[in-house]
């Protein structure tokens, strides 16, 4: 079953892509920004900046399962890094990524950054990259020590909000 995921500010339209029809809707997402999928877990990530925490559903029945609070402030862009099987949780107002481990749903872990992420993209093999919006960089993120271990500035590029991988390639 193919879905498309649209954050609606208080909730999430799932439309199926097959014939377009609404699949479901999960509701109480206030100021969702961000989405993410962990196909292997079955398990779907919703961003909820009014309350600070993030919604874990279910990808088969888009029931949610629990909501887990994060410690950032207003979480904005979300992923899941299939590599360190993490959910890193990108906030907006407090500088810093939030590190949700699924399993128990807690988080474990924040990473503060010296601007305002944006959003991530995972390599698929241990890097996660950010864009800082208001510094114009990028970082990269070992998803497996949760820390930064570089920052690359973007000269000339005014607040970058869109970040896209080419894994095949390795180009940001």
């Amino acid at each position: 079953r193919a879905h498309l995921f649209l954050s609606r500010s208080d909730r999430v339209q799932v439309l199926d892509t097959g014939d377009g029809h609404l699949a479901g809707t999960l509701a109480g997402t206030d100021r969702v920004h961000g989405v993410a999928i962990a196909d292997a877990l079955h398990r779907g990530y919703t961003t909820n900046g009014a309350s600070n925490s993030v919604t874990e559903f279910d990808l088969d029945t888009l029931q949610r399962i629990r909501d887990i609070g994060v410690s950032g402030q207003s979480p904005d862009a979300i992923l899941y890094d299939a590599f360190s099987h993490r959910v890193f949780v990108f906030n907006a107002r407090s500088n810093n990524a939030s590190v949700i481990d699924p399993t128990s749903g807690k988080e474990i872990s924040t990473i503060a950054f010296d601007g305002n992420p944006e959003l991530g993209a995972s390599d698929g093999k241990g890097r996660v990259f950010v864009n800082i919006e208001d510094k114009a960089e990028i970082v990269e993120i070992d998803a497996t020590a949760m820390r930064v271990t570089h920052t690359w500035s973007l000269p000339g590029c005014e607040e970058p909000s869109g970040l896209a991988l080419d894994a095949a390639h390795a180009r940001l």
